[in-house]
């Protein structure tokens, strides 16, 4: 298994860092938080099932970078896709948002980093598990 470059052991960290803020915020809102998935809003309990997985996401993909297992090069593009949809979205129906411009913002650009990347996200290897 090659070694793992110190930028992808920063983006595990700050996934897995990311994950009590992320839950933080969900109790903060109260739960009231209406989510989007691909740019359509939840409601309900399937709204309360996605933001509870938000933060087991954050560490699940933290945990991938930190192994540098190729199904985490997928799933932070899936992720990426589903937060810029929903950013995207909510920037064309809802105008001007802080943290949406900042989602674009930073996550565009994640995008564009991790596939030149992906060559460093391995299958693992029989003897490794």
């Amino acid at each position: 298994m090659p070694r793992r470059p110190l930028d992808i052991t920063i983006f595990g960290i700050l996934f897995i860092a990311s994950a009590p803020a992320e839950l933080y915020n969900i109790i903060a809102t109260d739960w009231n938080y209406a989510p989007k998935f691909f740019g359509f809003t939840l409601s309900g309990m399937g709204a309360k099932a996605y933001l509870l997985a938000q933060p087991i996401l954050h560490v699940v993909i933290g945990y991938g970078f930190l192994r540098m297992r190729r199904w985490v090069f997928y799933l932070a593009l899936l992720y990426a896709a589903d937060t810029l949809t929903s950013a995207f979205s909510s920037l064309i129906l809802l105008g001007f948002g802080r943290i949406r411009v900042i989602f674009i913002a930073l996550l565009t650009p994640f995008v564009i980093y991790l596939i030149a990347r992906r060559r460093y996200f391995v299958l693992p290897s029989k003897n490794t598990g």
